[in-house]
């Protein structure tokens, strides 16, 4: 009951201020009405009973609405206390991802900062090896004006003292003239003042040398006269005499005309003429046998180790083929003609292409025949009677053909003419005695007459990548893998002679050579010189492993590794481009 009423004088307390405050708030007025309510209700409350215990409980309800407003102070105080808290954890994050940052920047300048040291004294490092690389060059250069002032100083004194000797050979040589006609001067003067004793003494000299002189006259027709007196008064000395000096003189006669006779005989069937530089025939062995006949596989066996390109090798083989079956069965042989640039097999074709068939075979160069002049003509029809006695049959090779066979002109002399005729001469029939082999670097030059009597014209051209590979495969294997064994004499269109010698003076007198040790050398490795080394003839891929060989022995205990093969093929290539440019530079062509 109350609660009840306090509650209601409670509303109406405030519903009237509430009144009173809104009027006011409207423009209305002040409104004692609800004031006036306000007071009644007070006083109610005051009459009542239950006053005090309305107040105790406004008092208890105040302190309530205290306690919560100090629980939501205390709460709010707590919400305020995390919200500082996580503010301070931001705020640390933060400033610790700054430091880190911080320190980020300061290791990435620091980083940047050695980079820089780095590069400077790299440069520094590049400026200070220019510097000395300058100083060495300035000091050799600086070397070498010395080394050449020294040299002029040294060429003027020797200028000077051979100058000093001159003048003094002519001094001396004045004095000896001045001496000498001093001395004959004096003689002169002397026998001048005494030219009548030397007289004197000049004829009682010959005097003296007259009297001995008849005195030994007459001793010698004496004894020739009794001598001749006894022969003839004796009739049996005078016939022995006779006869035995007729016998003497008839035996000097025939002894020295028979020598003469046994030796043109003998250098006609034995002798080798002067213009042959090299041959395979034996005079006194084996003469007269007969080709013998081989297989397929026998003839491509003997032309293994030559390299050439398949259609020229099948080709060459083929000829060689034909020429054992023309001498086996008494057929004409047939001239030929082998063309191309130099070392790409032409000489060593030949010699095989002989070997194989059974003939015998002979070269002379055509540089040898244009300097004799008039004395050509009779060398070489010697040459082609010597031929035609081979009876095994003789194969003929003129390299450098278009030496003496060229074009005839009128700038041409009268002996070369003469032996390019008489070449056509012998030639101009087929032979069963011998086959002529024309090897020429320049077909075009060689004289059309000559060109008529071949009758196969083959061409030697430059090796390819398979065939380059193939040539290397053979020297290498020769030259290198068994350059301690007996190196027999492979080809591969080109010079073995030339090679063997190379080799010989790389080895030197030693008493045998040493094994080479080969490294990494591989297959590969020879591809790759073998397309690297394009325009290179058989001779020069054999020279070039001649180089391989002398750089291999040249090297510490004789070995050969790929990047010292592959640097020499890098140098050989760029001498081979340099010598191309130099026959370019000459305003001619290559040969062929």
């Amino acid at each position: 009951m109350a609660a009840r009423l306090l509650a209601t004088l409670a509303a109406g307390a405030a519903a009237g201020v509430s009144t009173a405050l809104c009027a006011d708030d409207k423009g209305l007025g002040f409104d004692p009405e609800g004031l006036e309510r306000g007071a009644k209700a007070l006083r109610e409350i005051n009459a009542s009973p239950w006053a005090k215990k309305v107040f105790e409980q406004i008092r208890v309800q105040e302190q309530t609405k205290q306690a919560e407003l100090r629980a939501k102070e205390a709460e709010f105080k707590a919400q305020a206390e995390q919200a500082a808290i996580q503010h301070e954890k931001v705020r640390w994050e933060e400033q610790r991802k700054s430091m880190q940052q911080d320190s980020q920047q300061k290791a990435q300048l620091a980083q940047y900062q050695d980079e820089l040291a780095r590069k400077r004294m790299e440069t520094e490092h590049e400026k200070n090896r220019q510097r000395n690389m300058e100083l060495v060059a300035l000091q050799e250069e600086s070397g070498k004006r010395a080394e050449a002032e020294k040299a002029a100083i040294a060429a003027q004194i020797e200028a000077e003292r051979r100058a000093t000797e001159k003048y003094k050979a002519q001094l001396d040589k004045e004095v000896q003239r001045e001496k000498a006609l001093a001395e004959a001067e004096g003689r002169t003067q002397e026998r001048r003042q005494n030219k009548d004793i030397y007289r004197e003494e000049l004829q009682i000299k010959l005097e003296e040398d007259r009297k001995r002189l008849v005195e030994a006259i007459n001793t010698t027709f004496s004894n020739l006269g009794s001598a001749a007196l006894g022969l003839l008064t004796d009739r049996d000395r005078l016939l022995t005499a006779v006869g035995g000096l007729s016998l003497l003189a008839l035996g000097v006669y025939s002894a020295r005309e028979g020598t003469r006779s046994a030796a043109k005989a003998f250098d006609r069937w034995f002798g080798t003429p002067k213009l042959v530089r090299e041959t395979s025939r034996k005079p006194l062995v084996g003469r007269g046998a007969a080709p013998v006949e081989k297989t397929v596989e026998e003839v491509k066996r003997d032309f293994s180790d030559i390299v050439l390109q398949p259609g020229l090798q099948d080709h060459v083989r083929s000829l060689a083929a034909l020429t054992a079956n023309v001498k086996r069965h008494g057929a004409p042989f047939r001239h030929m003609l082998f063309y191309g640039p130099p070392g790409t097999g032409k000489t060593m074709a030949a010699k095989r292409l002989a070997k194989t068939s059974g003939m015998d075979y002979a070269i002379l160069s055509g540089g040898d025949v244009a300097p004799l002049g008039g004395n050509a003509v009779t060398q070489l029809h010697e040459t082609f009677d010597w031929a035609e006695r081979s009876r095994r049959g003789l194969l003929l090779l003129i390299d450098e053909a278009d030496a003496f066979l060229s074009r005839r002109g009128g700038n041409l002399s009268e002996g070369s003419r003469a032996a390019i005729n008489a070449f056509l001469y012998r030639t101009g029939e087929q032979s069963r005695d011998f086959c002529v082999v024309l090897a020429t670097n320049r077909p075009s030059d060689l004289d059309p007459a000559v060109i008529d009597r071949t009758d196969e014209a083959i061409e030697f051209a430059l090796p390819g990548d398979a065939e380059r590979h193939r040539i290397l495969q053979v020297y290498f294997d020769q030259y290198i893998l068994k350059a301690g064994t007996a190196q027999g004499g492979a080809g591969a269109g080109a010079a073995t002679g030339v090679f063997a010698r190379l080799s010989a003076f790389v080895r030197g007198r030693k008493s045998g050579p040493e094994t080479i040790a080969v490294k990494d050398v591989a297959d590969e490795d020879l591809w790759w010189a073998a397309e690297k080394m394009q325009g290179f003839s058989g001779r020069e891929l054999a020279k070039f492993m001649a180089s391989v060989q002398a750089m291999a022995y040249g090297s510490h205990n004789s070995e050969l590794t790929a990047e010292m093969f592959r640097r020499l093929v890098d140098n050989k290539v760029a001498e081979h481009a340099k010598r191309r440019s130099f026959i370019e530079a000459g305003g001619g062509d290559a040969p062929y």
